[in-house]
């Protein structure tokens, strides 16, 4: 099997497991349930996209994987997309002077914006008429995005904090994918050391 034919099945096989265990998880409304669900697989994506980098720089084997991050990275921003507009569209009403005035909702918004343009940003056409430096400086804003949307996930991850009115009822999905993320941050920091030492030997 090609590793871009793992790398596919992979990503299909967690964002099927989510949206099943999102089905045995009680939730206010079906409703909810798909927005918890875009949500938790948008996460998933992004943090999966950010972590071939890393794997490239330790196991040169894995640079193939270079190329399908991009379709890892759109996937991960029509997840995010149809989650900000059902969060927007169920639970404001498009009233988004609500959604700016909570803290941890506030700070989704330039997170969303940055993996927007990233996306936009993220064909060959828009790095010839970027130029790799301007190219390169939206993508590496994605890093900043991660970080928002890792505290957001952080301050809205019911299943972790609170649910059904207990202190503490733990969401096996919500907890590997707060573990994925602390990974995909590691990961960076080391590829960023690797690669830096790498270079200083060239």
């Amino acid at each position: 099997m090609q590793k871009s034919s793992a790398l596919f099945l992979v990503v299909l096989a967690g964002v099927a497991l989510l949206g099943a265990y999102q089905a045995f998880v009680q939730a206010p409304s079906p409703a909810s349930a798909v927005i918890r669900f875009l949500g938790l697989s948008s996460f998933f994506l992004l943090c999966i996209s950010l972590l071939i980098g890393p794997l490239a720089v330790f196991k040169p084997q894995f640079s193939s994987l270079i190329e399908p991050r991009r379709a890892v990275g759109l996937a991960a921003f029509v997840f995010l997309f149809f989650h900000y507009l059902l969060v927007a569209a169920v639970y404001f009403k498009f009233d988004f002077s609500k959604i700016i005035g909570m803290f941890d909702l506030a700070i989704a918004i330039p997170a969303f914006i940055i993996i927007l343009a990233a996306a936009l940003t993220s064909s060959d056409w828009a790095y010839a008429k970027l130029g790799a430096g301007r190219w390169k400086a939206i993508q590496r804003l994605v890093y900043v995005a991660f970080a928002l949307s890792f505290a957001h996930f952080l301050l809205k991850a019911n299943g972790l904090f609170q649910a059904d009115g207990r202190p503490f009822a733990p969401n096996l999905a919500e907890a590997l994918l707060v573990l994925l993320g602390a990974i995909t941050i590691a990961a960076q920091i080391a590829g960023f050391f690797a690669f830096r030492s790498r270079q200083a030997k060239k």
